[in-house]
């Protein structure tokens, strides 16, 4: 029986602390089919960052298993790219773009492959000239770009994405979203999105997983029945996204521990 890209079994993490033991994720399972774009939202401070550490490898759950194409994950797992909220934390201002792009590929790749990767992710997310340039000589958005690139530049089959747009304005948010719907077709990959936006989440996602809040569990899988390709105006004026947007605001609302447990 074929196995899904990404298996996440009964998960759970508590963080100890000095007043007790704090439970953050309670036993929650989810796949995620290659090719998809699942995104992840939930109330403020549900465990969302900490469900994705998981994910990822860079952080160890206190129980359960995460696997990906099959292979359960003890560590950062080669096929997968992680693309964080802060960009000015993950991206090396002493180092120009170019050399930002390339880093994750130092060690693995010739000096030439590496250049044409480069060029072919800075390229892909609008940015081709740039890579001479240091980031803190670009906007935010520009910026955020550049880390697209450099997940981009691995070949991933699975990104990872924390919030990724939550620190840029809004008209730089919606140019962003349509950038990586682009991308996320022209380099093959399965996205899980992390998001504290409910429309976001809608307009990017063939699924939505909605979570409780802490300790997390998983409340609902709804499946976004948008057609794609997707547009800023009219596919967040269609029906089917009004109404899926305000299924998932409401299971958020909703959603506690031990209640509603809801697939759509």
């Amino acid at each position: 029986m074929p196995t899904s890209l990404l298996e996440v079994e009964n998960l759970h993490h508590v963080y100890r602390t000095d007043r007790g033991d704090h439970v953050v994720l309670d036993d929650i399972s989810f796949a995620v089919e290659e090719r998809e774009f699942v995104s992840i939202v939930g109330p403020s401070g549900c465990g969302k960052t900490t469900l994705l550490r998981t994910l990822s490898g860079l952080l160890k759950p206190s129980g359960g298993s995460v696997s990906l194409d099959g292979t359960r994950i003890d560590g950062v797992p080669e096929g997968l790219a992680m693309v964080f909220q802060d960009y000015r934390a993950s991206l090396f201002p002493w180092r120009r773009v170019g050399a930002n792009v390339e880093f994750p590929l130092v060690g693995t790749l010739g000096r030439a492959e590496r250049r044409e990767r480069m060029r072919e992710s800075l390229e892909a997310v609008g940015l081709e000239g740039f890579e001479d340039r240091y980031p803190w000589q670009l906007s935010g958005g520009m910026q955020q770009r550049v880390a697209i690139a450099r997940a981009l530049a691995m070949r991933p089959r699975l990104m990872l994405m924390d919030e990724p747009f939550a620190s840029v304005d809004a008209q730089t948010r919606s140019e962003l979203e349509d950038l990586l719907l682009k991308v996320r077709d022209q380099f093959d990959m399965t996205i899980l999105f992390v998001t504290h936006d409910v429309d976001e989440s809608v307009y990017l996602s063939s699924r939505v997983l909605a979570l409780s809040k802490a300790p997390t569990v998983r409340t609902a899988d709804v499946v976004v029945p948008l057609a794609t390709p997707r547009d800023q105006i009219s596919s967040r004026e269609h029906p089917d996204f009004v109404t899926t947007r305000s299924e998932i605001a409401q299971l958020i609302r909703q959603a506690r521990p031990g209640g509603l447990d809801h697939d759509a």
